[in-house]
């Protein structure tokens, strides 16, 4: 898994929305987790475990299309454009550059501890074979400006998790595109123009859909490549399923919700009360959990859209109360400070994440501090990755991603 990015929206839309922050800290949790059981432990950890977590990349790329695509939802519905194109950019490339650059280069020149060759080719489980300090100037000039991800001789190296870096940059420059557009048919908050702004969502779920079968279909017809290989490889299969084409369905459900918030905080809607939402969306995640399950083998690239219906479901439920003005148990659950401050490093954390299990396990070979392939393994490796990672995390949001966000502003 990754991530979704963890790139957020700006502070006060997240602080508007209560609960969405926390959420993001408990999902890049997951993350570390995931990558943590799968390299250190991977025969003790329980089947399916490590790829369940990966619910939380998963809602990193929905609050994505929730948070960033709510501003011109709300151009839509109104019928009038208020977003600025291009402070809207100028705030997208502060959020997501300065922050990682600095961490590559750290990673590579300082700590040698970012992938030089694809990460499933180079990479062992427990161990850091294959990190080291980039100096191809190719590889490091696609690194760099996160293009790496749509090459396949450059895929999956470097920050390997970054990956999901170059998807939402690509949903950051299609989103005024489709949307800006629309606002001269949207207007009144009428149910013609609920349709028209939901249109380039339910768009985005049918894109990541067919790109999931183009990808799975492909590498069913190649012979003799592992699903691993295919998903995560130097190849063209993996290309196309690392990159927006291939997971536009996840941005797509955050939209909607997106979508639906904006009628709600309007007074419309009524129906859709919170006790509704649990009642019908209880089941939902259960048959999302059963169908993670059942696509892990047999339909590994539609796991992660199975795990949408979920996310779909969890974010309705957080900012249902934000629209109607109102709290809720869940809200104050996910508002706790320390969630809410992994929440706010979280883009930081997750790209620190990686090269700090690789550290870990440079020291680990040396001085046996993590342990063998059992259970104590599963709770103590993502604790040290965590804590690294948070640490870390916080040191780079404070001292570049900061300050290059309120620069932004001030422009």
């Amino acid at each position: 898994m990754t991530a979704a990015d963890p790139v957020q929206a700006p502070a006060r839309s997240a602080r508007y929305l209560g609960g969405l922050e926390g959420i993001r800290g408990l999902a890049c949790l997951g993350v570390i987790s995931a990558h943590s059981w799968t390299h250190w432990a991977p025969e003790t950890t329980p089947a399916g475990l490590a790829q369940s977590m990966a619910l939380g990349l998963v809602l990193f790329f929905a609050m994505s299309g929730l948070l960033i695509s709510l501003p011109f939802v709300r151009d839509v519905a109104r019928g009038e454009r208020r977003t600025d194109v291009r402070r809207f950019a100028l705030r997208r490339i502060a959020r997501v550059f300065p922050g990682y650059v600095a961490i590559f280069l750290l990673c590579s020149f300082v700590f040698r501890a970012v992938y030089v060759g694809n990460a499933v080719v180079v990479g062992r489980p427990g161990s850091d074979a294959g990190a080291g300090m980039m100096t191809d100037p190719g590889d490091l000039l696609a690194n760099l400006t996160l293009v790496h991800t749509l090459l396949p001789s450059t895929v999956q190296t470097g920050i390997n998790p970054s990956w999901s870096l170059t998807a939402e940059l690509c949903f950051y420059a299609l989103l005024p595109l489709l949307l800006v557009p629309l606002v001269r048919w949207g207007g009144g908050f009428r149910r013609r123009a609920f349709w028209v702004a939901a249109a380039p969502a339910l768009g985005f779920v049918v894109l990541g859909l067919a790109g999931r079968a183009v990808a799975e279909g492909w590498w069913r017809h190649t012979a003799g490549m592992e699903a691993l290989t295919a998903e995560f490889g130097p190849n063209g299969i993996a290309v196309l399923t690392l990159s927006f084409l291939g997971i536009a369905d996840n941005f797509g459900v955050g939209m909607l919700v997106a979508v639906v918030f904006v009628w709600m905080e309007k007074g419309h809607l009524g129906w859709l009360t919170r006790r509704r939402i649990l009642v019908v969306g209880t089941p939902v995640v259960a048959a999302a959990g059963a169908l993670t399950l059942w696509a892990a083998d047999r339909h590994p690239w539609f796991v992660t859209a199975a795990m949408g219906l979920a996310a779909t479901v969890m974010l309705l439920v957080l900012v249902e109360p934000s629209a109607r003005r109102t709290s809720s148990a869940i809200v104050r659950l996910f508002s706790v400070r320390p969630l809410e401050h992994i929440g706010a490093i979280s883009l930081s954390a997750y790209l620190w994440h990686y090269p700090v299990l690789l550290l870990v396990s440079r020291i680990d070979r040396h001085l046996g501090i993590v342990g063998g392939d059992e259970v104590v393994t599963m709770v103590w490796a993502p604790f040290l990755v965590a804590v690294g990672s948070i640490a870390l995390g916080t040191l780079t949001y404070r001292l570049v991603e900061k300050p290059a966000m309120e620069w932004a502003g001030r422009r």
